[in-house]
């Protein structure tokens, strides 16, 4: 920590939000419901993907939902939206 700026972040520290050398994960669930679930795959698996910083989008047949793991540190849900609204998709309004 430099002295004349004490209330800087450190760099050093795991925690420092500018430090990329890990990502933060998160997920999210999208509901499916009243949709074919292969229909759902099909329209946003794609465009879901080529977010920045998703990493995986898997679907949950039995729990009609999508579930979307992608870096927080690289996009945040309202991009995530979009692609999804984008695709002319229309998501359910619950994921159990």
């Amino acid at each position: 920590m430099d002295p004349a700026r004490p209330n800087d972040p450190d760099p050093a520290d795991p925690f420092f939000p500018e430090r990329a050398d890990h990502a933060i994960l998160e997920t999210i669930e999208i509901a499916t419901e009243g949709e074919d679930s292969h229909h759902a795959v099909r329209k946003l698996r794609g465009p879901l993907m080529k977010v920045k910083g998703v990493k995986d989008v898997k679907v949950d047949l039995k729990h009609e939902r999508v579930i979307v793991t992608f870096d927080a540190r690289r996009t945040h849900p309202p991009d995530l939206h979009d692609a999804i609204l984008d695709s002319g998709y229309t998501p359910g309004p619950v994921a159990e």
